[in-house]
């Protein structure tokens, strides 16, 4: 069975570069794998354990998005790939999710599933995920917290979204999107290492995958960002001073109320 798992290369610092389109400028900045993303591959990897499956690792982004499959290479998946091409750039999580599924239905038609993260942590919208779903006929479930069982056929899963927990039962091919915090990612170990060093990527661009100039980056993402700003956060402490230490807590209380009348 074949397995995709895309992967996000994100910024690993606040002070993030923007384009004149108000885009993060991903080209120079440091980067990190998106947190989620790692827990994806291990609920992936999970599934190897038990059943005869080919995982394969795919990330949309500049040539310097290969970082992040060469972890995913010594974490242990078999294969990895990145989709480059500077028309790409600027993509919305719509014109994103149409690469995505041009990729699927180009490169990897026999995919029976696809496990992403729930969000990422520069954009946090959770749309990528089910966005690829719609595009390819897929059913999908989100916050997902446990593949209890997977056959030719079918996935079993349990969710838990907010104070609703179920249990389900999808037909493949299928996507589901990982919760945060419930896979550990595994520590990638010597070898893994090694095969990452050592091993040929594979990247497709626009025409590869069979796609065309206004379907992605800026001219085929329907969202327009009109400004971004960084928040200044400050603080504004007042300090309570009592003669008696059984007084603090009604005086720390008492403050509180005259702030909150204000």
């Amino acid at each position: 069975m074949n397995i995709v798992v895309f992967i996000k290369q994100v910024p690993d610092t606040n002070d993030v570069k923007w384009t004149q389109n108000n885009n993060i400028d991903r080209t120079n900045m440091e980067s990190i794998m998106n947190p989620v993303d790692k827990q994806a591959i291990e609920a992936a990897l999970k599934l190897k354990e038990q059943y005869n499956t080919q995982i394969t690792a795919v990330t949309m982004g500049p040539k310097k998005a290969i970082d992040v499959l060469k972890e995913a290479i010594a974490m242990g998946v078999d294969d990895a790939v990145l989709l480059c091409d500077s028309k790409f750039a600027g993509s919305d999580t719509c014109a994103t999710s149409k690469v995505l599924a041009a990729a699927i239905r180009e490169k990897f038609p026999d995919t029976k599933l696809i496990i992403c993260g729930q969000s990422a942590i520069d954009g946090e919208t959770s749309q990528t995920g089910p966005s690829l779903a719609v595009r390819l006929d897929f059913p999908f479930m989100c916050h997902v917290n446990e593949i209890t069982e997977l056959n030719d056929n079918e996935i079993f899963i349990n969710t838990d979204n907010e104070n609703e927990k179920s249990s389900y039962k999808m037909n493949l091919p299928a996507l589901i999107c990982v919760s945060n915090y419930v896979y550990k990612p595994s520590i990638p170990k010597i070898d893994g290492y090694i095969k990452a060093h050592e091993y040929n990527y594979k990247t497709y661009n626009l025409y590869e995958l069979n796609l065309k100039e206004e379907e992605t980056g800026v001219k085929g993402s329907p969202t327009y960002v009109s400004g971004v700003y960084k928040k200044e956060e400050g603080r504004n402490c007042k300090f309570i001073k009592v003669i008696d230490n059984k007084n603090y807590a009604d005086e720390a209380l008492k403050q509180i109320k005259e702030i909150v009348e204000q």
